[in-house]
């Protein structure tokens, strides 16, 4: 099996396959009655084609081709000509689901029948590629087939990213990954434009990743495999460069580690008044925008994808802690639809907080509870029951006034030792410094800290809770030691909730219960 197969393989294993070309029956092998797939031309007459061999091993390699065939050339020709009709077919039914359900609009089909007819008569032809009946059949395909991508690409013109972007997440049933792999195929070998080019990194992004709980997503390859499986879609594709080859390995390095640079910028924010924050998703726009067409070499759509997964899931993980200090509706008020469209754009997902704020469950105060609970009304005292509130003798005052007096005495100690505390808390707070901890062991567990004169404070991630009692300590014990290094004397480490979850000293080391 091949590298391409392979790939076809895993996208099958991870359920997100409904069928492929490879798994396109031959004509002779069909049984009676069965009705042909879709995404193959309806002539009767078709010889068998036999199942293409592919160099896998050339594939995988950089720079690496389609190599032909040993046994029948002829028809693997005849079975990438099929692969290409199949896979207009499929964009056109896509662009017309766009336009009939999000643009409200009659769908601009395509009379794809001459195409078909010259697909037809391409199969039928048989013996050398050399000769003049093979070579009008293939130029009369090629003809078809580019009047036909023409059509669709003057009509994808007028649909936005967010229109594919809708109609793929929605589509119901759910758009297989055969359709991902021809709007893939389509927007690669397209004119270059900033249109086409975000589009290809939406699908390529849903493509190579799978949604999980709670609005997440996961990546289904390592960095590597990935690139090599990029590298046999264009292969397959018959892909040609849209950019200059001089120095592109360099500009392919400088962007993929500007793709890191602004995850390290976003996993470091505790918040997301912090994320938004000197403009980081309209930066983001920006650099995708700026990497012209070398964004479309493997590293870099590899890097893209990586980069979208984690931007998505680090939102999802923010708006869940802003939802967890406050209610539901004076988030909305504070940032309501604004930051939806650059957002979605920039992780290549729909995300909309306030759909999102929706899904995370209701979380109720102490408070809030007390003061819906049902309140017992206080019966009314009868005329004889009732008594001055104030009453004097020689000896004293009334007990009621005693007992206010006392109260207010009490109540306004409190209140000056409280402001007293809040003061310096305060205080505390304004002198703290934000300290990195991108190249430390432990950032991993750690968000970025922030120290005063002696103690250094930093947020738990998620990665902390799945951690044993043990190794908590001794990462705690590393954390100790960075401090230590940097002048401060004692470590406090809190969980996403704000709870203490951990504290550290020369003397002592504790590690502490994170549960409510």
């Amino acid at each position: 099996m091949n590298v391409f197969e392979d790939l076809i393989e895993e996208l099958r294993d991870e359920n997100l396959l409904e069928k492929t070309v490879i798994d396109l029956p031959r004509v002779g092998d069909e049984a009676p009655g069965t009705n042909r797939s879709a995404a193959s031309p309806d002539f009767s007459a078709e010889p068998n084609i036999a199942k293409p061999v592919l160099n896998g091993s050339n594939l995988a390699q950089p720079g690496g081709e389609l190599e032909t065939p040993v046994t029948n050339e002829g028809d693997f020709y005849r079975k990438r000509a099929m692969d290409e009709v199949s896979s207009l077919q499929m964009v056109e039914h896509v662009l017309s689901g766009i336009e009939r359900e999000h643009m409200k609009m009659m769908p601009g089909s395509y009379d794809d029948l001459q195409a078909k007819k010259a697909l037809h008569n391409f199969i039928q032809v048989h013996g050398d590629s050399t000769t003049t009946g093979y070579a009008e059949a293939e130029f009369q395909l090629m003809r078809e087939t580019e009047a036909w991508n023409s059509a669709l690409s003057e009509r994808d013109r007028k649909i936005s990213v967010a229109n594919v972007r809708r109609f793929c997440e929605n589509s119901r049933p759910a758009l297989s990954s055969q359709a991902l792999l021809a709007l893939g195929r389509f927007y690669r070998n397209a004119a270059y434009s900033e249109l086409t080019r975000a589009k290809f990194e939406f699908v390529m992004t849903r493509l190579f990743s799978r949604e999980t709980e709670g609005e997440k997503r996961r990546v289904l390859f390592g960095r590597s495999e990935m690139i090599g499986h990029i590298k046999t879609l264009y292969a397959n594709w018959a892909s040609v460069a849209l950019y200059s080859t001089e120095q592109v390995p360099l500009k392919t390095r400088t962007i993929v580690a500007g793709f890191e640079d602004r995850v390290a910028e976003a996993e470091s924010a505790i918040t997301f008044d912090q994320l938004i924050q000197g403009d980081f998703f309209k930066r983001v726009h920006e650099f995708k925008e700026a990497a012209g067409e070398v964004f479309f070499t493997p590293e870099v759509v590899a890097a893209a994808i990586d980069f979208n997964t984690k931007i998505g899931n680090k939102f999802v993980d923010l708006v869940g802690l802003e939802r967890e200090r406050t209610d539901r509706d004076s988030i909305e008020q504070k940032y309501g639809y604004e930051y939806d469209q650059i957002i979605s754009e920039a992780a290549g997902k729909t995300l909309q907080m306030v759909e999102l704020l929706k899904s995370l469950p209701e979380i109720h105060s102490h408070s809030d509870s007390n003061q819906r609970a049902p309140r017992k009304m206080a019966r009314e005292p009868s005329p004889k029951e009732k008594k001055p509130l104030f009453t004097w003798d020689i000896f004293g005052v009334n007990k009621w006034l005693l007992a206010v007096t006392i109260a207010v005495v009490l109540a306004s100690t409190a209140l000056y030792f409280w402001s007293s505390q809040s003061s310096s808390e305060a205080g505390l707070t304004d002198a703290a410094q934000d300290v990195g901890l991108e190249n430390t062991e432990f950032n991993e567990y750690l968000r970025a800290g922030r120290a005063t004169d002696e103690t250094f404070y930093a947020m738990t991630l998620p990665a902390w809770d799945q951690l044993s009692d043990d190794k908590k300590k001794e990462v705690l014990q590393q954390v100790l030691a960075f401090a230590t290094s940097t002048g401060k004397k004692n470590v406090q480490l809190v969980n996403g909730k704000g709870r203490n979850v951990a504290f550290a000293s020369k003397s002592k080391s504790e590690i502490l219960s994170s549960a409510p």
